[in-house]
């Protein structure tokens, strides 16, 4: 099938490398066919309230934002809920990979629609961890005293159970309606996560961790989530 050849590679490598290699193109196939799918999908229902949010970006810190600002002139918003509660001495180790991840393709998106990320901890908790990690592209919210997380299914029964969670809403003549949420119970983001994805390039694969290695931890993600299982 392929007729790349790479030095003193054996015969068997090749035929093993030929056969992935059909197994890879029809995922393509897959994960195309997929995305057309959702293209195809109606539009949700619309959007509950016009939520008002504060920034959690330095220059415009604790100022208000409605949701229906948020668009600015794009027609459609990428809406990432990353898990950092009022209570907690530091967010989710893994949401903190992913945002650094999504903090380097803002950039890009935003060029085509609204993207940004959004926390339940108070506004100036979030601005000092988004200075700690780096986050410069990626416009940062504040959800801590609007009910968008509890109302959309990015927590459970309390504003301290955060969950990973992407949405995607669309702007008509009519009105904002939802579009598009994650709500898979596992691997729901792997699709926006580049670690994982890089490790399973390897030759181990994934290791067996919960969480890409951090040079922190989160004691409450700790004690109430992994039952004293560690991050690293």
């Amino acid at each position: 099938m392929s007729e790349r050849r790479y030095p003193n590679e054996s015969k068997e490598y090749r035929e093993s490398r030929d056969a992935l290699l059909k197994e890879e193109a029809a995922l393509v196939d897959h994960v195309k066919a997929v995305a057309k799918l959702r293209r195809q999908l109606p539009l949700g229902g619309r959007l509950k309230e016009d939520y008002i949010f504060e920034w959690a970006s330095n220059e415009k810190l604790g100022q208000n934002v409605k949701f229906s600002e948020l668009f600015g002139s794009k027609d459609t918003l990428l809406l990432y809920s990353f898990m950092f509660g009022p209570s907690w001495d530091n967010p989710c180790p893994s949401c903190t990979s992913v945002v650094d991840a999504l903090d380097r393709m803002a950039y890009s998106v935003s060029r085509d629609a609204a993207f940004f990320t959004v926390g339940k901890a108070p506004a100036i908790r979030i601005n000092d961890w988004a200075n700690k990690r780096g986050w410069s592209q990626i416009d940062i919210i504040s959800g801590y005293e609007c009910s968008y997380q509890a109302d959309y299914n990015c927590q459970s029964n309390s504003d301290d159970r955060q969950f990973p969670t992407m949405h995607v809403f669309k702007k008509t003549e009519d009105g904002i309606f939802h579009f598009w949420g994650t709500e898979l119970t596992s691997n729901d983001l792997d699709m926006i996560w580049p670690y994982w994805n890089l490790m399973d390039l390897t030759p181990k694969g994934r290791p067996d961790r919960s969480s890409p290695p951090q040079n922190f931890t989160s004691r409450y993600i700790k004690e109430n989530y992994l039952d004293g299982e560690t991050n690293d």
